[in-house]
């Protein structure tokens, strides 16, 4: 190394090493730093720091605390060579008591090493400096000294098993699942995968499943398995049992409670016994050993296995993060049949970090849920882009569908957006199956079942179609994500649905979003949603401006059609964005209720620099449901609150005569429904008494043109309506003027007329009279 580079970087070590020194000792709590000391063997640099505890008064004669925590604590610091890059390591004197909370589970030169602080402290130090770890031990000594390390109301907290090399994995409900009054053991069958490091130690990984293993000393064990998978490094994939051990109660029937913290010292079978009789399952441990002794005598030379035992301790109160007070305390050995020493207090015992299994429980709780509750059943319809997205941001919440619905299969193009990812290499051929099967596959590894249906919706809504495995009465709701007006249509005309619909939907290139979600018994439905989000338009001049942008004076009824195929362009990023905010939609909504006084649609609008999403939600109240017949079918007319409200305002203004105006909406023919969204005011040159109103004509074509122009011609005129100042209903002179306006339409003709007593409506067009007898 050049000697001048080797001054300089010790000249900067050397002033680090002071300003740490400097800082330390300013912290109020620090009475005396000693002296730096260079480690040649670790490169560290070592300080001792004496901190001074606040010891209640009745306890400073003595000296120390009832825990044995002395006035004046001396603390050694370790700081690594890349210090600050690596945090310093703090440890106590060598006779600090061990058995207190939040205490590592390993010495540092044969000093207890605690817990100061739940976190990386790398990124304490570097994000709020060596003053805040300072504090952090402070705060530690001065919570031992009171016995306040372990708050009950934050929890238990469990033995560190953070830092082992041998990992268990397994599914805490179920484990706890085991735990009766009356105490006992299980065993259960495991998976683990032995990993040889530097030829000399083994490393387990070691998967628990919740299949009871039935074992006798009858028969020979067909249980026990390893064979080696990966010759360099040597990695083994072997078959074995897990011992389970749980805790009883006392002769007085209470249950016994493992109240006291020790941190992890087992390292041998004597030493795992001693360690389940201070949980309270010791005999529980030891018959289940016994019994496994004598089963293993029948089975031939062979080995060795991994065994796993893992003890269930409860605690006096809810392990932290968990609604449990059962702690998991897992440990891994080598057992080498036809022998099992029990007593040998040489055999190597190691105990293991756990981690949770993949659970729907886990990823509940991971997301802020509450994992108590059941998860929802609802039906997925569409397995595309979109809906793929949706499905896996909720199960990854634990809260996926329970059905998903979608008559398509993979195709190469999917590879763009879609949530889940191809093989590579020349095995594509199998991302060919139907997208409902593939999406049901990838939620079992979520640990959450799903129906897969590959047939098209609109045959499943169709009358009298067999759709029992697609909802039920205690769906939560049906969610759209297909982009397709078909399914939409097929919806909203769909009776006796049991479920609400919501409906998810992308405009413009992925530059607008939309979620409708229906109202009470399904009023507003998702038809009337929709409908309403065009009417938007109309007064929203910024949305139609990026609706209508690129598609002229195309139908909105054919935007958003190709979220789900070529046509629409956009990057994956884009999709997921939207896809974000719609899943967390759902997820709100599933955890707080659908709305059940009306329905809503919530619109979502790109940031100008495209980086985030601008929500607004839109409250529909029940449209007013009519109905009339035509060609001698029944037909529905909703009339949307805009026009109820502008109906109502007009009569109030005209009482002592007639008055009336032009309908503005949409019209379904698959449905049979007609929405009036809006009300046009009638031109000046309308007439007006108390026995007739007509409706004048100059301007009139303009104003139509320019309100459906505006709605990207989504909404249109469907008639006329006016009012009558009794309850009568159509007279003649209504039924001919219907006649003549159906004759200039290709679709049917709207005539709503208002009373003091509700509503009368029907409908016409050019080949049917308004009382639906055909011309």
């Amino acid at each position: 190394m050049d000697r001048t580079h080797h001054t300089s970087a010790t000249s900067v070590r050397a002033r680090l090493l002071r300003r740490t020194r400097a800082l330390v000792a300013a912290h109020p709590s620090v009475s005396h730093v000693g002296p730096t000391r260079y480690h040649e063997s670790s490169r560290s640099t070592s300080l001792d720091v004496t901190f001074n505890i606040n010891l209640p008064s009745e306890w400073k004669p003595r000296g120390h605390s009832p825990s044995g925590v002395r006035r004046q604590e001396v603390l050694r610091l370790v700081l690594p060579s890349a210090f600050p890059m690596h945090p310093p390591e703090p440890s106590l004197r060598p006779d600090f008591d061990r058995n207190l909370p939040h205490m590592q589970p390993w010495l540092a030169d044969g000093r207890p090493v605690p817990c100061v602080y739940d976190g990386d402290l790398t990124e304490l130090i570097l994000r709020d400096g060596l003053a805040a770890l300072v504090n952090q031990i402070a705060v530690w000594l001065e919570r031992a000294a009171l016995g306040t390390l372990i708050d009950p109301n934050q929890g238990w907290e469990p033995v560190r098993r953070d830092s082992y090399r041998d990992r268990v994995i397994a599914d805490v409900e179920a484990l706890r699942a085991l735990v009766d009054r009356r105490g006992g053991h299980a065993f259960l069958t495991s998976d683990y995968l032995r990993l040889s490091i530097d030829n000399r130690t083994d490393a387990f990984q070691c998967q628990v499943s919740t299949t009871t293993a039935k074992i006798s000393p009858k028969r020979t064990l067909p249980i026990l398995s390893e064979i080696r998978i990966v010759s360099h490094p040597p990695l083994f994939r072997g078959r074995s049992l897990a011992l389970v051990a749980w805790p009883g109660r006392h002769p007085s029937g209470k249950p016994i409670i493992a109240d006291l913290y020790l941190p992890e010292t087992v390292t041998t079978i004597h030493a795992l016994k001693e360690r389940a009789q201070t949980y309270g399952c010791g005999t529980e441990l030891g018959h289940g050993l016994r019994w496994l002794a004598d089963c293993l005598r029948r089975h031939p030379p062979s080995g060795p296995f991994c065994l796993l035992v893992v003890l269930l301790a409860r605690r006096p109160y809810n392990v932290i993060a968990t609604h449990s007070p059962i702690e998991v305390c897992p440990y891994v050995f080598d057992v080498v049949p036809p022998n099992m020493s029990l007593d040998d207090a040489t055999t190597a015992v190691r105990p293991a970090a756990h981690h949770h299994a993949v659970s729907r429980s886990l990823l509940v709780q991971l997301s802020g849920g509450d994992s108590s509750q059941e998860r929802p059943r609802w039906t997925l319809v569409g397995a595309g882009s979109l809906g793929s997205k949706l499905a896996l941001h909720l199960a990854r919440a634990g809260n996926g569908p329970e059905v998903i619905i979608d008559k398509s299969s993979m195709t190469p193009h999917n590879a763009a957006r879609h949530a889940l990812i191809p093989t590579s290499g020349d095995m594509q051929i199998l991302w060919t199956n139907a997208k409902a099967i593939m999406l049901c596959d990838s939620l079992r590894g979520l640990d959450q079942a799903a129906t897969p249906i590959a047939q098209d919706a609109v045959n499943l809504l169709a009358p009298k179609a067999r759709a029992r495995r697609a909802w039920s009465s205690r769906s939560w709701a049906v969610v759209n994500a297909t982009a397709s007006v078909a399914v939409r249509e097929a919806f909203a005309g769909a009776v006796g649905l049991p479920a609400k619909v919501i409906e998810t939907s992308l405009f413009a290139g992925g530059r607008i979003g939309i979620i409708t979600v229906e109202g009470p018994d399904r009023n507003p439905n998702t038809n009337d949603l929709m409908a309403e989000f065009y009417a938007l338009l109309a007064h929203d001049r910024g949305l139609a401006g990026v609706l209508l942008d690129d598609i002229g004076t195309t139908t909105l009824q054919n935007v958003g059609q190709g979220c789900g195929s070529l046509t629409m362009t956009m990057s994956d990023g884009r999709l997921s964005l939207f896809a974000g905010s719609m899943a967390e939609c759902l997820l709100a909504k599933q955890r707080d209720g659908l709305p059940d006084d009306a329905g809503e649609f919530i619109v979502g609008r790109l940031s100008t620099n495209g980086l985030g999403l601008e929500w607004q939600t839109h409250i529909v109240p029940p449209v007013t449901a009519l109905a009339s017949r035509m060609d001698g079918m029944k037909w529905y007319i909703h009339v949307h609150q805009r026009a109820v409200d502008r109906i109502r305002q007009a009569v109030d203004r005209w009482p002592q005569v007639e008055t009336g105006g032009v309908l503005m909406g949409r019209l379904s023919e698959y449905s049979r429904t007609v929405h009036i969204l809006d009300i046009l005011d009638p031109p000046e040159d309308s007439q007006r008494s108390a026995s007739c109103f007509v409706l004048g004509t100059g301007g009139l074509r303009e104003r139509i043109d320019r309100y459906a122009e505006a709605t990207g011609w989504s909404l249109y005129c469907l008639g006329t309506w006016h009012s009558h100042l009794s309850s009568s209903g159509p007279s003649d002179v209504d039924r001919a003027t219907a006649t003549a306006v159906s004759m200039a339409r290709l679709t049917p003709s709207v005539a709503l007329i208002h009373t003091p007593g509700g509503y009368h409506v029907f409908l016409t067009d050019a080949e049917y009279d308004p009382r639906g007898t055909k011309r």
